[in-house]
């Protein structure tokens, strides 16, 4: 089993689109929402299946749906960070990976 730690910045961003959906969508999109990404972050600790390398260097990403993508790295056989829960629908120019 690997370990998942969030950056903060992921962490703001996972906050961020809650809020946009509590908003503008209904409890039954925010639950679908959450519920993916636990099913990713599952996948990630069982460390069976990485996803897809992103353009960045030593970036994989995971496509959650065709608004939402998470951006992570692997530290160690034991570690993995998310490092950006990104909106694609933003401008990829405002994609900072730090």
């Amino acid at each position: 089993m690997r370990r998942i730690i969030w950056s903060p910045r992921s962490l703001k961003d996972y906050a961020k689109i809650i809020d946009y959906l509590l908003i503008e969508w209904t409890l039954k999109e925010v639950q679908k929402f959450i519920e993916q990404i636990e099913e990713v972050t599952s996948i990630l600790e069982k460390g069976n299946v990485d996803f897809r390398p992103s353009r960045f260097k030593k970036l994989h990403i995971a496509v959650i749906s065709s608004q939402i993508s998470i951006y992570y790295r692997i530290q160690s056989k034991s570690k993995v960070e998310i490092i950006r829960i990104w909106d694609n629908r933003q401008s990829p120019k405002k994609l900072v990976l730090k």
